[in-house]
């Protein structure tokens, strides 16, 4: 018996739901906090299942390794580079390359680190063209990486050149045909036609653009600006935007809860406004989850980057089959600027983070992480992964034992998180196809690196009840 949850369809609903209710089978639970030593304004998961998380402004060099299982921080400093409001993402051998950094005021650097989960350890790799301080970095499916934007020494004076880095060689190229200034961290996205879309901006709305890095053009996609703090591409060329885009230096302004949704798979595809969540946020994150829904954690009602008062601690999940969002449970912690939100192995959701807004030792810091769990986690017996392969190649066969394969309704292959400023840079999902075997599951790999760029992946089962499996994590190539 095969099944394919590759083509999901989509309807639209007039207004959003919202449930009142408190227990978690209906709106999750948040675990206690946890005290951390730093302020996590960047977080990556690692292949290895542990957290590597760096703090912010004068403290940008100070990095902590965590590990969930037993609770342990391990320093993991960096010599070589303030990484305050660098950009980051995975490369396809698990190391986490982190572009750029800061050194003061609206001047960054032009430094790349490589942080190597096995070793623990930091080196650095050829310097970028340019200085940049709140770039973008994206994995394109030939496993280079693509900088996009950042600021070069001024406020709003943005790096106009893309940069590709070639792992192999340790070498920058420009990309100096394809001139055109992004605000800062622009949300991009590689496409199943391995282009990279450029759709937003954590701070300000931009023209919605398409790059071809191998030709260096930019296509224009939808040619009004549409606001959306976070985004997240929740299906392949699905794309879900939500909120306020701003910059916290500017005058203060009510949030938005709106939210807008662009398919790229479409021939003529333009963004399409969806009802709003129930809260209006700004520095909120979007989150990918296992069932193919999108959390929203964190951000607050005003553009006040230290405005804990107007926090919406509430969580929301949209569903895309609704196109709506639902009211979850609450978290403890205020989370705005600099906070960061990462889904892990065993499907509940990592929120960590807020503050160093004008520097360290403030009283809005957020020194803490906290776990939610779905509702998906209340709805009965999980099922299980009892052996899962540890690569996986483009277009091969996976296979998975399983105990529970008779009632399996769902494979989901998401791409390790590497979050900062409202924008995790890495998560993708790609829902795969499977058949069923006696106690086995027989799963399709992505066909192509348009899908799924080379990299480390959770790879989840689920129920027919939507209940995910703790996650294999694997790397494909």
């Amino acid at each position: 018996m095969a099944r394919d949850f590759s083509n999901n369809s989509t309807t639209s609903a007039a207004v959003p739901v919202t449930v009142v209710a408190t227990t978690p089978a209906v709106v999750g639970q948040w675990a206690a906090p946890v005290t951390w030593p730093i302020v996590a304004v960047h977080a990556h998961l690692l292949p290895t299942g542990e957290i590597l998380a760096s703090d912010g402004q004068t403290a940008g060099a100070t990095a902590r390794l965590w590990n969930p299982s037993t609770g342990v921080f391990t320093t993991v400093n960096n010599p070589n580079t303030n990484l305050f409001c660098a950009g980051h993402c995975h490369l396809g051998d698990g190391r986490v390359l982190v572009a750029g950094g800061h050194i003061a005021g609206h001047t960054g650097v032009k430094d790349t680190n490589l942080f190597n989960a096995t070793t623990h350890q930091w080196s650095l790799a050829a310097s970028m063209h340019t200085a940049r301080w709140y770039p973008t970095a994206t994995t394109l499916p030939d496993g280079r990486i693509l900088v996009t934007a950042g600021e070069i020494g001024c406020a709003e004076c943005d790096a106009p050149i893309p940069e590709v880095y070639n792992p192999q060689t340790n070498i920058w190229t420009e990309l100096t045909a394809a001139n055109l200034p992004l605000p800062y961290y622009p949300h991009m996205f590689v496409l199943p036609d391995g282009r990279v879309l450029a759709s937003s901006t954590s701070e300000h709305p931009i023209i919605t653009q398409v790059l071809d890095v191998n030709a260096q053009t930019w296509t224009v996609v939808d040619p009004d600006p549409v606001d959306g703090g976070s985004a997240a591409m929740y299906l392949p060329g699905k794309v879900l935007k939500a909120g306020t885009s701003y910059h916290p230096d500017d005058p203060v302004v009510p949030s938005v809860a709106t939210t807008y949704v662009i398919d790229m798979t479409q021939p003529s595809p333009r963004w399409r406004q969806t009802p709003s969540m129930a809260f209006a946020r700004t520095y909120h994150t979007l989150t990918i989850l296992p069932d193919g829904e999108v959390l929203v954690t964190g951000g607050g009602n005003t553009t006040d980057a230290v405005g804990v008062n107007g926090a919406a601690l509430p969580a929301e999940i949209w569903s895309p089959a609704t196109e709506t969002w639902t009211v979850m449970a609450s978290m403890s912690k205020p989370r705005l600027y600099h906070s960061t939100a990462l889904l892990m192995p065993d499907a509940r959701v990592l929120v960590l983070g807020g503050g160093r807004f004008n520097g360290v030792n403030e009283p809005t810091d957020q020194l803490s992480s906290q776990f939610y769990s779905p509702p998906y986690l209340f709805g009965g017996p999980r099922p299980t992964i009892t052996s899962a392969p540890a690569t996986t190649t483009y277009g091969g066969t996976i296979d998975i034992q399983t105990p529970d394969a008779s009632r399996i309704a769902g494979v989901s292959f998401i791409r390790l998180g590497s979050v900062t400023h409202a924008i995790d840079m890495d998560q993708r999902l790609v829902p795969l196809a499977f058949t069923v075997g006696s106690g086995s599951l027989s799963v399709q790999a992505p066909a192509n690196a348009n899908l799924a760029p080379p990299g480390y992946y959770m790879l989840f089962i689920l129920d027919t009840s939507g209940i995910p499996s703790v996650a294999a994590i694997m790397k494909i190539s």
